[in-house]
This record gives C-alpha cells, sequence and structure tokens, in this order.
C-alpha cells in the first residue's frame, strides 16, 4: 500500500522508485518477476525498466579495488578542502592508488572488502 496520498505528486514517484528497486531486484535474481503498476503511464514504465536495466547490468559487473573506504573516510577531516598539499601527500602516502582502472561498461566499484564505492553508468539512463 501506497502511503502517500494518490493526489500527491510524489505518490508517482513513490511507486516508480519502488518499481525500478523490485525490478532491479528481480533482474539480479533475489526477487520473482514483478508486474508493473497500473498507475504508471507506458513512458514512465519504460524508463524505469530502462533504469532497473542499466543498474542491474552495473551491478552485475563488479570490480574490485585494492582501497579500503571505511578507514580512508575514517582517516579524511570534516569538510576537509583538498587544497593542503601537504595532506594530500599524507593519504596519497597512506592511501596509494592501485593504478589506473578503465571502465568502459556500467560497473560497481568496490573496495576490497565489498563496499560499493562507486556506480559506473556510462551514456544515458534513457533512450530516446
Amino acid at each position: 500500500m501506497n502511503p502517500i496520498p494518490a493526489d500527491w505528486a510524489l505518490a508517482t514517484t513513490h511507486l516508480a522508485s519502488d518499481y525500478v528497486s523490485r525490478q532491479f531486484c528481480s533482474i539480479v535474481g533475489v526477487m520473482p518477476k514483478v508486474l508493473p503498476p497500473p498507475e504508471l503511464d507506458i513512458i514512465l514504465l519504460v524508463a524505469c525498466c530502462n533504469l532497473a536495466r542499466r543498474l542491474a547490468d552495473a551491478y552485475l559487473n563488479p570490480v574490485t579495488i585494492n582501497f579500503d573506504l571505511v578507514r580512508y573516510s575514517e582517516a579524511l577531516h570534516m569538510q576537509e578542502t583538498g587544497i593542503n598539499s601537504r595532506r594530500e601527500e599524507s593519504l596519497l602516502e597512506r592511501y596509494p592508488p592501485g593504478g589506473q582502472l578503465i571502465l568502459e561498461r556500467p560497473t560497481v566499484v568496490l573496495d576490497r572488502f565489498g563496499v560499493i564505492v562507486l556506480w559506473y553508468l556510462p551514456g544515458r539512463l534513457m533512450r530516446q
């Protein structure tokens, strides 16, 4: 049941996002197939399906990097500006880059513990 009144614009957003989420889970195999909500028009349904497919493509194409995101985030100070060269050098020494990573298709980049660092979704999400 949708907790948002049907006459609110947010109700459509809620239905669409819920459908994308369930469709994504269905594509990656953690839920059975889902029927689209009849309240959404065909253009929005197609967009939702495209988004779910694109997200699933990325999720099913993980790349792991040798990086500890949690420790790195703990090492950062609040509102770090990135313009202190000494600080940047210190961070680079403690957390050296692991080399060049070339992404050419939808991908999720994971740190060495499986934490999603980045969703890479190249190009358009919707085809016209």
